[in-house]
């Protein structure tokens, strides 16, 4: 139980693992539809007559609970590329709790675990005035927003630990959300005035979604102590006694591999549509002159509807509900916990409702971009989240970052630093010609007990992306 809930919890559920904002691709003005995600106006800013994206995959994972400091990288742990003394007889990798360091400053913890591949794109400019693209894009995304200090410390030391016995815990409200989806997005951008050297420029982006798999448990207020086994003191339970939650899961995942089998199956649970919309200010003299780029937009607004049990707690009833570790040992992901939770709280329910809505993570993104014609520039970048913590929904979590750059035809390099999840990470990117190579946090990539690096996540992407053509500026 201890390994899943410190491995699997600080990285987070096996969220995927989706991409976070591969910052040197996306502010980079070679980055064609891959800026896209960010502002869609930003596809009539696009310096090439077509861009085509092969392929550029990521994954992020971030947390404000633990620091890692295993004698081997997370980038190791999560290949599970480790030396063999670090592995059980199974070949799996062993985790000791001790490679943990928490985090003990009161506040509420957060986690995000994700994985995105951007797959096959186009972007075209057929005039000066306007574009449009055709993207796709997989992703999968894991998370636990608002969990209390209090409970993941309980859960950390494990039921044995005889200090936290008979202590009640009140209001422990937690938001577990998971979402696994495909997107084909549709992108319109467009000038919508020009005069002297200043533009505004108009994009949307309509997207279709097809669902394989979403995750819910919203706790809205749980009363909880650990007590001993009266038939075994040394064993304990966790005790709940008053919960006010929602709880539902989909299966259609479980014994199945992403392939491309499963990615067109006609069975998928879930289908939905969302959009983006955005506008850009643009004031560029001539192409001498230093570029402005001022952006706001509001992102994946929309969501999925699912087939799956969900069920709603408010009443326990009389007796209290008892989980031991035993209840977790054979788990091999979230959708065992969240069917083991709902078997203990009521075994033989039927559900409340057997559809759910999945959101997707909304939110507002504001951009700032100084280039000077020499291709050096600076952007800033900041993503607010405007999903409720009891949303059923992923969040985009709240970021503030500034990427240094310099861009070139055949060559980009950026430097991001970014505030994320009460943190700051700093990160590198390079493009030669259509190969992109990147971090958004490059000592997370690293970091071990034997270096002193502590980091709370790592990222890194990758890809083939290129422009063909150029558009005429004045």
């Amino acid at each position: 139980m201890k390994y899943w809930l410190i491995s699997g919890g600080f990285l987070f559920i096996s969220t995927i693992a989706s991409a976070q904002n591969l910052l040197g691709i996306s502010t980079s003005r070679y980055g064609g539809t891959n800026r896209l995600y960010i502002n869609p106006a930003l596809a009539a800013d696009s310096p090439s007559r077509v861009f085509l994206n092969g392929f550029v995959g990521n994954i992020h994972a971030d947390n404000n609970y633990v620091r890692y400091q295993a004698p081997f990288s997370l980038l190791r742990f999560i290949t599970g590329n480790v030396p063999d003394q670090y592995k059980n007889p199974d070949g799996s990798v062993q985790f000791d709790v001790n490679y943990t360091r928490e985090n003990l400053d009161g506040s509420p913890k957060n986690g995000t675990l994700m994985g995105e591949v951007r797959g096959p794109a186009i972007l075209i400019r057929p005039s000066d005035y306007s574009a449009f693209a055709v993207t796709t894009r997989f992703r999968g995304i894991g998370q636990v927003i608002g969990a209390s200090q209090s409970l993941l410390s309980a859960l950390r030391a494990g039921l044995g630990d005889k200090a936290l016995y008979s202590i009640p815990t009140d209001n422990n409200k937690f938001n577990l959300n998971t979402n696994t989806y495909a997107e084909l997005g549709l992108t319109y951008a467009g000038t919508l005035s020009e005069n002297d050297g200043q533009k505004l420029l108009l994009g949307v982006t309509a997207k279709v979604l097809i669902g394989y798999n979403a995750q819910h448990f919203i706790n809205r207020g749980a009363n909880y102590r650990i007590v001993a086994d009266p038939n075994n003191l040394n064993n304990a339970f966790l005790e709940i006694n008053q919960l006010d939650a929602t709880l539902g899961y989909t299966t259609f995942l479980q014994n199945r591999s992403i392939s491309p089998r499963t990615l067109f199956s006609t069975n998928s649970p879930g289908r939905g549509f969302g959009f983006d919309i955005g506008m850009t200010y643009i004031n560029q003299y001539d192409t001498d002159s230093p570029a402005l780029r001022l952006g706001v937009a509001l992102v994946d607004v929309g969501g999925l509807t699912y087939k799956g049990e969900q069920y709603d707690y408010a009443d326990i009833g009389q007796n209290p509900v008892r989980f031991t570790s035993s209840d977790f040992s054979r788990i091999t992901g979230s959708l065992d916990v969240l069917r083991n939770v709902q078997d203990k709280l009521n075994t033989g329910r039927t559900p409340d409702r057997t559809s759910f809505r999945a959101g997707l993570p909304t939110s507002l993104n504001v951009t700032a971009d100084y280039q000077l014609p020499d291709g050096f520039g600076v952007n800033v970048t900041y993503f607010q989240d405007v999903r409720s913590k009891e949303a059923l929904s992923v969040h985009q979590p709240t970021m503030l970052a500034v990427t240094p750059r310099y861009d070139a035809r055949w060559l980009s390099l950026a430097l991001p630093i970014a505030y994320i999840n009460h943190g700051l990470s700093a990160g590198a990117s390079i493009r030669v010609g259509p190969a992109w190579l990147g971090t958004d946090n490059f000592l997370g990539l690293v970091g071990n007990s034997s270096n002193g690096i502590k980091p709370r996540g790592l990222d890194i992407y990758g890809g083939i992306a290129f422009g063909i053509g150029r558009v005429e500026e004045d």
